[in-house]
């Protein structure tokens, strides 16, 4: 069933225009989840502006689901958005609201690869001499205006730099993980196990956080 308006699907093939090369939207679902089928009609519109993007539909007990990292959570849906080597863009939850534009600006960074993002090139450079895995957690919600800056700037860092993953996690969908990180506010950014800061920040000082995290 459609879930995009037919004025919101034309904006969205207008946008998709951008894409450079073919992604793949991985969707892990399981049995009793409350945002499963419709985050699929929604993926379903999406595919059907762009020929360059197409959908797999996995179960969360494929062995996929443990190589891409979407049982790293309790809780469905999980998209990966892949191409090439680029596996570490991640949405635990639906991407609606306001994350949708992230969603739909993922697809162009991912079908463009490294080098190519919207960060500024000193912070692509400084991106890429990361050189220790980097486990990115943004908690947002769909109401959330700072928290696509937030998602986007941790997806980004995760196309240039393969040793970095970014989970954008719906906080009200992983409310037990949401408590467990203690998140009051968002975009909650954790990295790591060693920090934590929020807000949408823009690139150099989302970067400097990170790095003053992995100092730690």
């Amino acid at each position: 069933m459609s879930v995009l308006s037919a004025d919101d699907r034309s904006e969205v093939n207008q946008v998709l225009t951008e894409l450079d090369d073919a992604v793949t939207v991985h969707v892990f679902t399981e049995d009793e989840c409350e945002y499963c089928e419709q985050t699929l009609d929604l993926y379903d519109d999406v595919a059907g502006e762009s020929e360059h993007v197409s959908v797999e539909i996995h179960d969360m007990d494929d062995p996929l689901a443990e190589d891409l990292g979407a049982r790293k959570y309790d809780g469905a849906p999980v998209t990966v958005i892949t191409r090439g080597d680029v596996t570490g863009v991640r949405y635990f939850g639906i991407p609606s609201g306001q994350e949708f534009s992230s969603f739909l600006q993922d697809l162009i960074v991912v079908s463009r690869g490294a080098g190519e993002t919207p960060l500024p090139e000193e912070v692509r450079e400084q991106v890429r001499e990361i050189d220790q895995p980097v486990e990115l957690k943004v908690f947002v919600t769909p109401t959330c205006p700072h928290c696509p800056r937030a998602v986007r700037v941790a997806h980004d860092m995760a196309v240039e730099n393969d040793l970095i993953e970014a989970d954008a996690i719906e906080s009200q969908e992983f409310r037990e993980l949401s408590q467990e990180y203690g998140v009051r506010g968002v975009p909650q950014i954790n990295v790591n196990e060693t920090g934590q800061f929020t807000g949408g920040l823009p690139p150099q000082r989302f970067l400097e956080e990170v790095r003053s995290a992995l100092e730690q």
